[in-house]
């Protein structure tokens, strides 16, 4: 048995949980499970939202390894996929090799393709505009904001801009749209694209992981996580309110 390859394998399950939006207690209990299988003894794993302590004992040595994670979006299949292995591990008493061989095959498999990410922010945007009273030519104009938002998002995440403040321009580009779009005019109401297109950027996994760590113990996590929604949210009315505010003291000027 190869201890570095359990240690290695076992934290690369939990950066693939992490980085797909996994809660915390999920992340350890899937590397404490693995580890566990093979039989090692003292397997310990300390997760935050930005890193991973593994460690354990095997034939009178200690192990330990640290993994840093920079970030993290939502995949709910690759997190579903990495539980099933761990379990399947177990059950089927898998080799080390053959998790590993299993990890880098979900590791390597394609995130959303970009067309299917611009449809789809276009279309929360389109449909949070009608679910808060806007009228069609609202919700229209808020499918273009959504497209827009997109490829805003996708040229700041190549220049690998700070979250804080690409969420801050994203929340500005839909407020100065939907002040176009109402200037021109091509919508009935901003304040209805504007709220239903704001709804791409509203950290509502970083919320609902922050109380699902807390409840389950994890406070580091839950405290870290509330932190973490709470500047989304200063970035979004930040952006918001400076266009809002600029546009009017223009027009007042004109």
């Amino acid at each position: 048995m190869n201890p570095e390859m359990i240690l290695n394998i076992s934290a690369k399950a939990g950066r693939l949980l992490l980085e797909s939006g996994a809660e915390i207690y999920r992340v350890e209990e899937t590397i404490s499970r693995i580890m566990e299988h093979y039989q090692v003894e003292e397997a310990s794993s300390f997760v935050t939202p930005s890193g991973i302590f593994v460690s354990f004992v095997l034939d009178g040595s200690n192990y330990s390894k640290v993994v840093r994670v920079k970030g993290s979006s939502l995949n709910l299949e690759r997190i579903n996929r990495i539980n099933d292995l761990s379990r399947r591990c177990c059950s089927q008493h898998l080799s080390i090799e053959a998790v590993g061989h299993e990890l880098a095959q979900i590791e390597k498999e394609p995130l959303y393709t970009m067309p299917l990410r611009y449809l789809a922010s276009a279309m929360i945007a389109f449909c949070f505009t009608l679910y808060f009273n806007g009228t069609l030519k609202d919700a229209l104009c808020a499918f273009a904001v959504g497209l827009a938002v997109r490829t805003a998002a996708n040229f700041l995440e190549c220049k690998k801009i700070n979250a804080f403040v690409t969420i801050t321009i994203e929340s500005s580009i839909i407020a100065l749209l939907a002040l176009i779009f109402e200037a021109i005019p091509l919508c009935v109401s901003k304040d209805a694209v504007i709220i239903g297109s704001l709804m791409l950027l509203v950290p509502g996994l970083s919320i609902t992981n922050a109380i699902r760590d807390s409840i389950s113990g994890d406070l580091l996590s839950g405290v870290t996580r509330g932190i973490e929604a709470c500047l989304i949210a200063v970035a979004l009315a930040l952006g918001a309110g400076i266009t809002i505010t600029f546009w009017m003291n223009v027009g007042g000027l004109l």
